[in-house]
């Protein structure tokens, strides 16, 4: 009897080691690509990850913006905006309620699930918003990429990255 009751126990605390150690590593995977970079990257970055649920690709985008402090009457040719499409650079712009919109194509196929999550990390997060966040990628989806500089923004350069992920089912 009291051999039974010893394996019962046995089995009870190793099932809950198991259990516990899974959701440990589920944890772990799920919020991987959601942790704030030690660094950001330079250039376009693509890297690809897999858990026993899930395929995960997270596209990398570094960011940046000079905010200016432009006065009545001052020279407005040096404000800009880049076009190129391996960064998101919003250019020089003035300090005020102005903002500016890119715009990122996001390629799906209508046979495959794939949920899509944007991220920003640095100084720069807090003026960065989109025009969806967090839903299933259709085909060829456009998502808008707003920069948002109010009058309280400080004058200055900001850096950071703006990271899409996408998640599909095995």
């Amino acid at each position: 009897m009291r051999l039974k009751i010893n394996l019962a126990l046995i089995f009870i605390i190793l099932f809950g080691v198991i259990v516990f150690t899974g959701t440990i590593i589920l944890l772990d995977r799920i919020s991987v690509s959601q942790r704030k970079p030690g660094f950001f990257v330079q250039n376009r970055t693509v890297l690809t990850s897999s858990d026993i649920f899930y395929d995960y690709k997270i596209i990398k985008y570094p960011s940046k913006v000079e905010i200016i402090d432009l006065k009545p009457g001052e020279l407005v040719d040096m404000i800009g905006i880049s076009t190129e499409s391996w960064i998101f650079n919003f250019g020089i712009i003035p300090v005020g309620n102005n903002y500016v919109k890119k715009t990122m194509v996001l390629n799906g196929t209508p046979d495959q699930e794939v949920m899509v999550n944007l991220i920003t990390f640095g100084n720069i997060s807090d003026m960065i918003s989109f025009s969806k966040n967090n839903f299933q990628l259709e085909e060829d989806e456009t998502v808008f990429v707003f920069l948002n500089v109010t009058e309280d923004t400080k004058v200055g350069n900001y850096t950071g990255e703006i990271d899409v992920i996408l998640k599909k089912e095995k």
